[in-house]
This record gives structure tokens, sequence and C-alpha cells, in this order.
């Protein structure tokens, strides 16, 4: 497989007699014994060949199109483009009207092209009996976006006819495993002489779509495509056996329609749709061609498949096909615009590079040999070019070491990164723990806002068990008001008890008598009185006395919730302390043990709260058993303590 890059041929017709009439003047210049032209003053443009109004049809096809049909018989794939402005002379180069196929001296291309390659192939075959060759024909039209087969009589009356015919194979573009492009649904007709194949393509062009406007009476209103498919057999010897060399080679010959302004053109209806769709086409052609000749642009996505024009020019373009691209071109001054956008277009695909390959294949053996032949083969070709480009390839022992030194590096980096980010913690520690803390004030400090240089983790947790410090604070506050409560109702809960008679005084012992008899007898007349009344408050103090116990359980509950949590975020925080300590050791000694200590101190507190709420717990069962007895009991014990006050 080889590269070879795109060939562009320039070609400037005569001026027409129109322009003549319109006094038009050439606005291009030709170069003489160059490649070159000049447009305007001030621009010029170089290609592979350039043809000058003078410039005959016979002196196209010899420079041009010649060499490519000899690669063409030698088995390579072969492409000419016409591009240009509508009404430039493509078809007429070409040589695919009905003016210019039979008639002497003005055929162009294809009829030229046709011509030659019967010839050698008769020469070959009068020099070899066992050469054989075979050559088919076919000519499709893109309109519209869709693929018209011109050779197909059947597909051409349903075109043609508002009648119900039957279904015509659809013509599709299809990709084989090795990325070659070809298409189905297309017809194939044999020729056995020169003559077979121009009347196929007198055929075809008879029933090409062409339409007249402003710019060309007979425009073209769609892409033709015609294509020529050569299959030969030639004997060969290899070690010693007898084999045949197939070579199978296509050679498309396209005349795309011409670029035109609707402005210009005056296209209105159909012809306005034509020209959207060919203007659409070419436009995809555009970007492709800027795609490949734009190395940057080349190792991304191809926009192959953004036309169906595109996709069936895909190995013309790219891939693998010798390929000529012929810009025709007005030298009116009128159309100067159309011809610089051309000279551009044109000068773009001479970026292209294509990579060719012959298309051969080798009967007597197996397909599998086949195959791994023309791989071997194709295999070679990428070898010798990789040692052209590259001369200067690594060893394998080179390789290893190089992957050897790769290891070591990323071990390397791994161990630094870890070390950094040790270092970069310790760091951001010490910037906030300094050996500047005072013993002395360290301990007269406790509990207090610290004058050294804390981390604020450690400031956070100490806040923290200030807090529950306060907590617990509150938490005794609690505990002393209850243990107050209890005084005060163990104390009234005494006159409950049988009194012992005084001996000091039996006037003061008649009082109590008397006091006990009025309290009795005028409980009895409000009993009597107000019964409903004196129930419901009692009602009401069984519920105060039943809320009171829940009240107690409550506290006796919080007390509890606080103590553990106390516990446990000094705990935490002591944790917290333990894994800083490493850092600062020296620094935190002594605040550590200040913190044990008060560890200590709540541990005893939460053992004096302990006790007094198992005292709690038996005050609170008295209280119950007190309930429980009889509501006589209940009433005169509260009577008893509304009396002693």
């Amino acid at each position: 497989m080889t590269s070879t890059a795109v060939r562009v041929g320039l070609r400037v017709r005569p001026l027409t007699e129109k322009e003549i009439v319109n006094n038009c003047t050439e606005c291009i210049t030709c170069i003489p014994d160059a490649p070159q032209i000049l447009i305007g003053a001030d621009k010029s443009f170089t290609y592979d060949y350039v043809f000058n109004t003078k410039t005959d049809q016979s002196q196209v096809y010899q420079q041009a199109a010649s060499p490519l049909l000899h690669k063409f018989i030698d088995g390579f794939n072969a492409t000419i483009l016409a591009y240009g402005q509508t009404g430039s002379g493509k078809t007429y180069s070409m040589g695919t009207s009905l003016e210019n196929t039979s008639s002497h001296g003005n055929e162009g291309i294809v009829p030229r092209c046709i011509v030659e390659l019967f010839e050698i192939l008769k020469n070959r075959e009068a020099q070899d009996p066992e050469y054989k060759y075979e050559i088919y024909v076919s000519f499709l039209e893109l309109y519209n976006e869709d693929f018209i087969d011109l050779l197909n009589n059947t597909q051409q009356t349903k075109r043609r006819s508002q009648q119900q015919l039957p279904q015509v194979t659809e013509v599709s573009i299809r990709e084989d495993i090795t990325g070659h492009i070809y298409w189905t649904g297309v017809k194939e007709e044999i020729c056995y002489s020169p003559q077979d194949v121009l009347n196929h393509l007198a055929q075809g062009s008879l029933n090409r779509t062409t339409g007249s406007t402003e710019m060309n009476s007979v425009s073209s209103r769609s892409h033709a495509i015609f294509s020529v498919l050569l299959k030969q057999q030639k004997p060969l010897e290899e070690d010693g056996k007898k084999m045949i060399k197939s070579l199978s080679s296509k050679f498309h010959f396209v005349d795309l329609a011409g670029s035109e302004r609707l402005k210009r053109t005056h296209a209105q209806g159909d012809r306005a749709r034509e020209g959207i769709a060919i203007n659409s086409g070419l436009l995809a052609l555009g970007n492709v061609i800027s795609a490949l000749g734009d190395e940057a642009r080349k190792a991304t996505h191809i926009p192959y498949r953004d036309s169906k024009l595109t996709r069936l020019l895909q190995d013309s373009l790219g891939g693998n096909s010798q390929t000529l691209m012929l810009a025709c071109v007005s030298p009116a001054d009128t159309n100067f615009q159309e011809t610089l956008s051309t000279l551009k277009y044109a000068n773009r695909a001479r970026n292209i590079k294509n990579r060719v390959s012959i298309n051969q294949e080798f009967t007597g053996s197996s397909v599998e040999v086949n195959q791994l032949k023309a791989l071997v083969s194709k295999l070679r070709l990428e070898i010798a070019e990789l040692r052209t480009t590259q001369p200067q390839q690594q060893s394998s022992c080179d390789t290893r070491e190089l992957q050897e030194r790769i290891q070591q590096m990323s071990a390397q980096i791994i161990q630094l990164t870890s070390e950094r980010d040790t270092l970069l913690i310790e760091r951001e520690m010490g910037e906030f723990m300094q050996n500047d803390h005072d013993e002395g004030s360290l301990l007269e400090n406790i509990g207090t806002a610290r004058t050294v240089n804390t981390h604020p983790l450690i400031e956070k947790y100490q806040q923290t068990i200030q807090d529950l410090r306060n907590q617990l604070l509150d938490s005794q506050a609690k505990v002393k008001a209850m243990e107050q409560e209890r005084a005060v109702i163990q104390k009234f809960s005494q006159p409950s008890k049988k009194p012992s008679v005084s001996s000091s005084s039996s006037k003061r012992h008649a009082a109590r008598i008397k006091m006990r008899r009025t309290v009795i007898s005028t409980s009895a007349t409000l009993r009597k009185k107000h019964k409903k009344t004196k129930k419901r408050k009692e009602d009401d103090e069984d519920e105060g006395i039943v809320n009171d116990f829940q009240e107690q359980d409550v506290r006796q509950e919080e007390v509890k919730e606080s103590i553990a949590k106390v516990r446990a975020d000094i705990r935490k925080s002591l944790e917290v302390l333990e894994l800083v300590k490493p850092l600062e050791e020296s620094s935190y000694e002594e605040e550590l043990k200040v913190f044990e200590a008060e560890e200590r101190d709540l541990q005893q507190q939460r053992q004096e709260n302990e006790l007094f709420l198992s005292s709690l717990d038996d005050y609170i069962r008295d209280i119950e058993t007190l309930v429980s007895a009889p509501l006589f009991f209940s009433l005169s014990f509260y009577t008893s303590i509304k009396y002693f006050f």
C-alpha cells in the first residue's frame, strides 16, 4: 500500500458568445510553461496541470487522464472528478453528453479512455492467449439525494410513469470488511467493444436529468457517475506451481452538477429545489476535502456520511483510488467570485493523500491462502513505508529497560507523594501547636480560656467539656432541689403517725384534742354540704400526687442521661487528645493529667448522684405506699399538713 496525492488539473474555457456580446473581459491569466495561473491582480494558484482556453480535448486527455488509465489496467482503482460552476465545461470535458461521445475531434475523456482501454487489452490478449478480461459498465445519477440507475429501463419507466409498477431494487451504498465502498442494486452491463460502452453511455446520458437556467440552457441537475469495472486473469508461476492472478479494478468518471447561486440563475420551483440539493452535496464534499487536506483535522472524524455524494466518493477521496480532480472555470469577469471559489476548492484537494493498493487475488489455492497472501503483501508495503518514515527503531531490550524505569519511577512517585502528604499534615498541625505553654498558667487556667496557642480541634473539645460541666452543675442543682423537696415531704409526713401524749401541760393536750375534734367535725360538715365539690378536689389532689411522681421519674431519667452523655463526650474528647498527643506530647502532658483528675472528680460525683438516686428510689416507694392507702387516710394526711402550717 502506497500513499499518493490527489492530482488536480485546471481547465479554463473560452468566453461564450453571450459573454462576448456583453463585453466581458478575462480575469484569468495563464503563465506560459508553468502550471500556474493568476486571477485578478495579486492572487496566484499552482496545480498539477493547467489548460488554457486554447487547449483541445486531446491534450487534456493525454496529459491528465491517460496516466490514470494505465494505473487502472495495472489493477488500481481510479477516479476522475469534474468540478466547477454551472456552464464551465465539465460535461464537455468529460464527454458524457450526446454531442461529444462520438463526434470526431470533440470526444471527451470518457470516450477516449474507452477506446484506448480496449486497444491495450486486445494487444495483451494477442500476445498471451491465456490472458482473459471482462468489462462491465454502470451509470448512476444522484438526483435530490436519491440514486437512479440510468441503465435500468424498468426504473426509468417507473420514474416517468404515474401508474403502479413492480417494485424496483433500490440502489444502496455498502462497505466491506476491508473498508472499501461498493454499491448494490445497480445494473452492470457487460461490453465486448468500445461501441458497446459508448452506446450505454449515450443511453444513460439521454436519461439524465437536465434543465434550463439563466446561466446554462442545458444544465445538469444531478451528479452522474459512469463506472467501468475491469476483471483480468493472468497466468503466474510461483514455486513451480501454476497459478492464476486475478485483478479487479474500477474506474469512476464523476460529472458533478455545477454549483450555482439562485440570485443569478433565477431558478424557481423544482429548479430552485434542485439547486439547493446540488449545493448541499457540494458543500458536504467541500467539508470532506477540507478535513482531508488539513493534517490537524485529518486525525478526527471525516464527515463522509453527511451526504450520499461524499459517501459514494469515500474511496476516491482519502481511500484506495488514484484520483484526478478536473476543475473547470469561466474566465469572464462577471464570474470572478465563482471562479475564485472553485480555485480555492481545487487547491485544498491537492493536500489529500490516498492510500492505494492493487486489487488482486490468486486462484488455484484456498481462499484463506489468498487472503493471507494479500495480507502479507499489504503488511510488506506498510513495513517498507514505516522504515522510510521511521528509520531508527528501538530494540526490544531498550523497550524493556524503559518499561522497568517507568515502573521504578512510578513507585518513587507514590512514595514521595505519601511523604509529602505526611509533611503537609505535620506542618499544618505545627502551625497551631507551638511550644510556648507555661505549666503554671496551664494548671491555673483549667476550665477557663487558655493563653497558649492550641489547635482549633482541641479548643472545640475543651469548649464542649466546659459546656458539659455546666450541664453537670445544673443537674446537681436539680438534685439538691429534689433533696430539699424530699426533706419537706418527710417532715410533713411525720404527723400521720400516732402522736405521743405530752406530759408537760394538760392544757396543751386538751387544746390539741379540741383542735382535732374541731377539724373532724368541720370535715364532716363540709362532706355533707359540698360532697361533689370535695370529691372533685380529692381527685385533683390525687392526680397532683401522681404528677409529682411522674415528674420525679422524668427528672431521674434526665439526670441519668446527662451523666451518661457527659461520660461519653469526655471519653471521646480524651480519645481525640490522645491522637493529637504524639505531635506535641511534651506540651500537653500536664493538660492531660488535669483532664484525668477532672474525670476522676466527675466519676466521684457520678457515684454520689447514683447514691442519691438510690435513696430517691426508696423515697418514691414510700410515697407509692402512701398513695395506695385508703382515701380517708390520704385526706386526713393532707388535712393534717394544712393545719400543721
